[in-house]
């Protein structure tokens, strides 16, 4: 057969070559189009980067976003004009602000990072170009996808002017506090003072008589005497010690302390005050070993309880019983303020105490000493409330954080 014929017989197979640039040119757009979508992402992106920018660095707050390793990813301006020392390269945040080469103890962001809670607190610099000032901190997490802390946004807060007036206003608090209790102490100081006149005059009388001193017995009746007079003199001493200590500027340092102690100072300050008043306070301490520790201020707690007892000791007008209880509410101590009369119930059920406590700064001497007594609960990380008890009356109860110890 000839060739020809074959050919005839076999049907010829041309190239789609058309085809194929179809398809190229279709891959090509659809690349084009993904290039225009990524464009259009990176657009969207650097417009939210650049409002980000705008609104941080509108905050008259300083921010910084710290990584989990405690670099610092991100400051805005008014964070940089407060620490020049922070460049693009990365540093960590007890190195810029602290000027630490170690992490900081009980470090809140590190806190955070744990817990994913967003936490409060106070700090004054003590040295570097912030020395003497006060800020006011606050970390709140950075989830990621799967819900884990990436990222921490530190927030930085100058409030050394209202610290100074919030010290003021404390300074004059306290010299009220002072008056009140000079006047509650007296009756405590009078008592000892008259037992130590009453003895010394009794040994003077017997020292004229010279037969008397060979008289073993009066000789011990002397002894007896001196240690009374020893004894009370001391009373006194640790009388005034506790006023001194009340009247005294505390330390701006946050320090662990035991809030029952503290309680137990309080009321043994006001002891005589309560009972020309016919107030009888019992203090029931439950409060387990090693959890009765939190972090703050002695002398500004005190203050504080001093305050909440004088105005607690004018609801109870005809007297009565106050009932103090401290106990541990897991991680929290609960300090629990009641009476069995109801008086005090009363007054809680109309929440007239706690909307004097809550009230801002007034003329009012009453409303200062519940402004302050409010502001130092809140710089405690603490809070205050009036809640119902099983017997159908009302408690005050006032809550802190506990520190515990290991």
């Amino acid at each position: 057969m000839k060739r020809s014929e074959m050919d005839k017989g076999i049907a010829r197979v041309e190239p789609d070559f058309k085809g194929l640039r179809h398809s190229k040119i279709g891959y090509f757009k659809e690349v084009r189009s993904k290039i225009k979508e990524l464009e259009t992402l990176n657009i969207q992106l650097a417009r939210r980067h650049n409002r980000l920018d705008a609104i941080f660095n509108s905050m008259n707050d300083g921010v910084t976003i710290l990584d989990r390793d405690l670099n610092i990813v991100f400051s805005n301006r008014v964070q940089k004009q407060m620490f020049p020392a922070i460049t693009e390269s990365a540093m960590n945040c007890h190195q810029i602000f602290y000027q630490r080469d170690s992490r900081c103890p009980n470090c809140p962001v590190l806190k955070t990072l744990d817990t994913g809670d967003m936490l409060r607190g106070e700090y004054m610099f003590k040295k570097g170009h912030l020395a003497g000032r006060y800020y006011e901190w606050t970390t709140s997490p950075i989830k990621g996808a799967l819900g884990k802390v990436d990222e921490i946004i530190l927030i930085m807060r100058d409030i050394s002017e209202r610290k100074e007036y919030e010290f003021r206003l404390m300074q004059s608090d306290r010299m009220v506090s002072v008056g009140f209790l000079a006047t509650s102490l007296a009756h405590e100081i009078n008592n000892p003072l008259t037992s130590i006149a009453g003895f010394s005059e009794g040994l003077l009388k017997r020292l004229k008589n010279k037969k008397m001193l060979h008289d073993e017995k009066i000789l011990t009746s002397f002894k007896d005497y001196l240690e009374i007079i020893n004894s009370e003199a001391y009373r006194c001493k640790e009388t005034i010690q506790r006023l001194r200590e009340f009247s005294s500027s505390a330390s701006d340092e946050y320090e662990p302390l035991e809030i029952d102690q503290i309680i137990l100072d309080t009321i043994s300050m006001i002891r005589q005050h309560a009972k020309d008043h016919q107030i009888k306070i019992v203090f029931k301490n439950q409060l387990a070993a090693g959890f009765n520790r939190m972090i703050g201020k002695s002398g500004q707690l005190k203050h504080l309880f001093l305050n909440l007892f004088k105005q607690l000791f004018t609801v109870l007008t005809s007297g009565g019983e106050l009932r103090i209880t401290a106990q541990n509410d897991g991680e929290i101590i609960d300090i629990s303020i009641s009476d069995p009369d109801g008086s005090l119930s009363d007054a809680l059920s109309g929440h007239q105490l706690l909307q004097r406590l809550e009230g801002c700064f007034t003329k009012s001497r009453e409303k200062m000493e519940l402004s302050v007594s409010y502001n130092i609960i809140r710089h405690h990380r603490g809070e205050i409330r009036s809640e119902p008890t099983l017997d159908g009356g009302r408690r005050l109860a006032i809550r802190f954080p506990a520190e515990l110890t290991e």
